[in-house]
């Protein structure tokens, strides 16, 4: 029996996060328990020809969809509003940052990927979004836009960690 199209859209957003990450240079981890956060982004260096880690880390709550619509210079996607208030009380409540990454996908599952002897092509793409501000008393959802420029890329990745590192995202 196959499995659902909601396990297939979560193993492609962890697939997608982790080769972005893994081109980064950075390390991923997947969290075992889902509390909320899916996977850990933690930076890594070199120190005396061996890899450390630094201490630097950002968290991911991941989400795959069919349902995002596109504007000028945003990605409309409606987020659960229980995921939204999550994540802002995540943001008041913890060391860690907790990025929204979510993997748009094209509406026909047949154009999700294209496999050849060239490569793996998974479409369309991630975005990342730092979700802050008010919680909603929504009951359902809260519409967010993403900027198009916030493209979860390995150069995203390394500024992101950065980004940490320095305080910018708290």
């Amino acid at each position: 029996m196959p499995v659902s199209i909601q396990s297939i859209e979560e193993s492609l957003s962890v697939s997608y996060v982790s080769a972005i990450v893994a081109q980064s240079g950075a390390s991923f981890d997947i969290v075992s328990r889902d509390y909320g956060v899916d996977v850990c982004v933690r930076r890594v260096d070199s120190f005396n020809g061996k890899m450390m880690d630094m201490g630097v880390s950002f968290d991911c709550q991941l989400k795959a969809t069919i349902n995002w619509d596109l504007e000028d210079t945003s990605i409309v996607y409606d987020l659960e509003a229980d995921t939204y208030n999550k994540l802002i009380y995540r943001h008041i409540n913890s060391s860690t940052p907790c990025l929204l990454v979510v993997l748009c996908l094209p509406r026909n599952k047949s154009d999700w990927m294209h496999i050849s002897e060239e490569g793996l092509n998974l479409r369309k793409c991630c975005y990342y979004y730092y979700v802050n501000g008010e919680a909603t008393e929504n009951k359902s959802s809260f519409r967010i836009r993403i900027p198009r420029t916030n493209i979860f890329s390995p150069d995203a990745v390394v500024k992101l960690i950065n980004d940490v590192r320095l305080g910018v995202i708290k």
